[in-house]
């Protein structure tokens, strides 16, 4: 049962920003108004919070002037047949639709709360205690970048969990990643470019939180267009986080980069959140400034968390083969050889499922638990040459090849200890699945080649 602490209670004469915050605390989608007599005055919604945002209306305003004052409310000596009458009402199906609930005070003769019911379309109603608020609160994501490499993979497991999804992307890349969930009722696309506001604000609205992903990748991509670098992967970023804060939406999961750590001058020691950022690329550059602008920007209502990934690997719908364990897999399936430069560089990396996930766990966590966590996400550290000898394990008609010519000057080892305390995350994959799979998918016929346009084939300095 939930205590009378954890209900979603405001004054009237609250802020809107204030009842967001409540709203977000709770994981409800809802908060109740109250009098001074502590009888309940109204209801209100994220949704009606947000469309009032839409209209113009001010986040100062005290939240009577936007409530429900005619909520549905059922009193203690209702019987069973009023809540299946509110459950049968045409008017709320779409309300209880999709697995959500509809929540809807009990209140005493003085209407005064004394608990919640929360009332299903398809199955028995149940009180608070019974339920994962923190999961009935976020339903529809927004996944900025969501055609791409990791996005297209999120996108699935985030419909899987039972989730809405919205997707931002220009793509780029093209939709091969995300072509077939367009029939996906729960699943919505907006062609669009993060540097464009009225873009990012069409987007934004009417979401509970957004994933952001979008970015020019790699050292190599960056290097290309350092103006167009810097408006798509910091300049745009800004305009999110305010769009974000504008719409109240609490939650922005931001996609850092491990490369913040570069070139570690004692690269055996493992890395933690605190330890020093030396980059070596305008890519971490940018991230770092990211980072800073969506900490510098946090206060009691924006509350996002930043995620510092280690290097992907792993088959996607929207393959690249600028990764190093995708194209060094690539080559040793299609050229029978690979080349590695240097070879004792330290680096973390991470399977794309496993990463996914990581973002699905932020979306779970209460949000005091992971508000301002910057979190190092990975599955192993290895140095470059024994990745290689791992895919010649699997690959063994391959030779390797060591280069002693400068390459990726980036080395350094992640600890992932904090990770594993804050969200009780452990990544479950290994480099041998990732290798195996593109294997696979290359043995299949699914990939014919590895050097089209579309796989982004600046070939990375490993």
């Amino acid at each position: 049962m939930l205590s009378k602490n954890n209900f979603p209670l405001v004054n009237k004469g609250a802020s809107i920003k204030e009842t967001m915050r409540i709203i977000d605390n709770t994981g409800l989608g809802v908060a109740f108004v109250i009098d001074e007599n502590k009888s309940i005055f109204g209801a209100v919604t994220d949704g009606d919070i947000r469309r009032a945002i839409l209209k113009g209306v001010s986040i100062e305003k005290a939240i009577e002037s936007i409530a429900n004052t005619n909520p549905i409310i059922i009193r203690e000596d209702s019987k069973e047949s009023d809540i299946q009458d509110i459950r049968a009402r045409g008017d709320l199906k779409g309300k209880i639709s999709g697995g959500g609930s509809l929540k809807v005070p009990v209140i005493d003769e003085e209407r005064r709360i004394k608990d919640i019911v929360f009332i299903y379309k398809d199955k028995e109603y149940g009180f608070g205690g019974e339920l994962n608020l923190r999961k009935e609160g976020i339903k529809k994501v927004l996944v900025l970048g969501g055609a791409g490499y990791l996005g297209s993979v999120l996108c699935r497991e985030l419909l899987n969990e039972g989730y809405k999804v919205r997707v931002l992307d220009n793509l780029s890349y093209g939709d091969d990643g995300i072509s077939d969930l367009y029939q996906n009722k729960n699943f919505e696309f907006k062609k669009g470019d993060i540097r464009d506001i009225s873009n990012v604000v069409d987007a934004i609205g009417g979401m509970d939180a957004v994933i952001h992903l979008a970015a020019i990748v790699g050292d190599p991509a960056c290097a290309a267009d350092s103006k167009e670098t810097l408006e798509i992967n910091y300049f745009a970023t800004k305009n999110i986080i305010e769009t974000c804060k504008y719409f109240q939406i609490n939650r922005l999961i931001f996609a850092s980069t491990c490369s913040v750590y570069g070139q570690n001058p004692s690269p055996d020691e493992k890395l933690t959140e605190n330890s020093p950022l030396n980059p070596v690329s305008l890519y971490a550059e940018t991230k770092i400034r990211c980072e800073r602008a969506i900490l510098g920007a946090m206060d009691e209502n924006f509350s996002p968390i930043i995620l510092r990934m280690a290097t992907l690997y792993g088959y996607s719908s929207n393959m690249r083969f600028d990764l190093a364990v995708n194209f060094l897999t690539a080559r040793a399936m299609f050229d029978k050889k690979m080349t590695i430069f240097g070879g004792e560089q330290w680096r973390p990396w991470l399977h794309l499922k496993d990463a996914a996930q990581v973002y699905i766990t932020c979306l779970k966590k209460p949000l005091e638990d992971v508000r301002g966590q910057i979190l190092n996400v990975l599955s192993e550290n290895y140095r470059v040459f024994e990745v290689g000898n791992i895919i010649n394990s699997i690959c063994p008609e391959a030779t390797i090849e060591i280069s002693e010519k400068a390459g990726d000057k980036r080395n350094y080892n992640v600890s992932s200890d904090k990770i594993a305390r804050i969200l009780d995350y452990r990544a479950e994959k290994k480099l041998v699945d990732g290798v195996n799979e593109i294997k696979e998918a290359i043995a299949s016929g699914i990939i014919k080649g590895y050097k089209d346009p579309k796989y982004r084939t600046a070939a990375p300095q490993i």
